[in-house]
């Protein structure tokens, strides 16, 4: 008879390790994670000074974060390539990376005012669903920003989004809007649309830098009760540790007090170097939860 070593090694484990033991350990993991967007290195992908296939090694080597979130403009050309997508798994696989979600750009708007793009988009967007899928991913982040009319949009958007998560649902993938420009910038309308579409696979991703006129604080709080991840957008740390542009003890408190428990991933878009950035935001999070607790 062939023993399972690896089932036989969990089931032995389960036998001296108390209940309680294990419950406890999980109260002490922390509530927020941190993970990595690709797009922080957008200067280095663009110059081809770092490979897509060479972002898990940089990232971990670099940052120490081991939860990676992708960016599918720097590798759209592979979207059918079975040979990128297997490197790929296998490299994050070596390094025990924990692949989280892509951010999707699409030319075809998912909230377009013509029927025929809407589906045209929705297709496009669902292939990247089984990419995500393939590589352990539980979300691809699309945009509704179309101009336009704000209830015509909404409308839109919404018939988007359901046709997009209809195909998504049998893969388990989730379509997270963030506030991307336009409308979708504005809390209230992100709401609105969240609170008419109504599918358990379609949510939010509060983007700390993204919106305009409207305050950012009351825009996470707007789109917080369909947060599946957090964008802690960041264009520069002052020489004091903290981000010049965001109060991240007042947002993370945000987070914390809304009930949210889940990754928040660092994405630089400073002009300085970007690994420095990176560092330091995650430093600026690390500090700030131990004050939270």
């Amino acid at each position: 008879m062939t023993v399972n070593t690896s089932t036989s090694r969990r089931s032995f484990l389960a036998t001296i390790i108390p209940a309680s033991f294990s419950r406890a350990e999980e109260r002490k993991s922390p509530w927020l994670q941190i993970s990595l967007q690709q797009y922080s290195f957008n200067r280095m992908f663009r110059s081809r000074k770092l490979d897509p296939l060479a972002y898990p090694n940089f990232a971990v080597e670099k940052t120490k974060i081991k939860a990676l979130e992708y960016f599918n403009g720097f590798f759209e050309e592979k979207l059918g390539s079975k040979e990128f997508l297997s490197e790929l798994k296998s490299r994050c696989n070596d390094l025990g990376i924990e692949n989280q979600l892509i951010l999707c750009r699409s030319d075809l708007a998912l909230d377009s005012p013509e029927a025929q793009e809407r589906k045209k988009a929705a297709a496009y967007l669902a292939r990247w669903g089984e990419f995500a899928k393939s590589l352990g991913c539980h979300s691809i982040r699309v945009d509704c920003r179309s101009k336009g009319n704000r209830a015509e949009v909404k409308k839109q958007a919404i018939d988007g989004l359901h046709q997009l998560c209809e195909i998504l649902e049998p893969m388990k993938v989730n379509a997270i809007v963030e506030n991307h420009g336009n409308w979708s910038s504005r809390g209230d309308w992100v709401k609105e649309v969240m609170s008419l579409v109504k599918r358990g696979n379609c949510g939010t991703l509060p983007d700390f830098g993204n919106f305009r006129d409207y305050d950012k604080y009351q825009g996470v709080k707007d789109m917080l009760p369909w947060a599946k991840a957090i964008c802690a957008k960041v264009h520069e740390i002052n020489s004091d540790g903290e981000a010049a542009h965001t109060d991240f003890a007042r947002m993370l408190k945000i987070l914390k007090q809304g009930g949210f428990k889940g990754f928040i991933g660092i994405e630089f878009e400073g002009a300085a170097d970007p690994v420095s950035g990176v560092l330091k935001t995650k430093e600026l999070i690390e500090k700030t939860l131990r004050k939270l607790g």
